[in-house]
């Protein structure tokens, strides 16, 4: 980073930063997990997403499906019984 006081985090083109190092990237957000899980906040879903990045498998990768596992780990349907959790 630079400390330029001009410089701002909004100047910054991730494709085109990337692009430039001949490298490829895929972004989730938090509105691609609340896609998933409509009733998670967005911190919550911010969480999501951490765990997600630290859990995830390199030859399987990142998913639908593991947003949708890892929210439902740490964040179960308020409608799920504890007996249907431990399942």
């Amino acid at each position: 980073m630079t400390t330029d006081p001009s410089y701002s985090l909004d100047d910054i083109n991730i494709h085109e930063l990337v692009t430039s190092r001949r490298q490829v990237a895929v972004l989730w957000s938090i509105e691609d997990v609340q896609a998933v899980r409509p009733d998670l906040s967005d911190n919550q879903s911010w969480d999501v997403l951490q765990r997600c990045i630290r859990v995830h498998h390199c030859e399987v990768g990142f998913t639908w499906l593991l947003i949708e596992t890892v929210a439902d780990d740490l964040f179960p349907h308020a409608d799920t019984t504890e007996e249907e959790a431990t399942v």
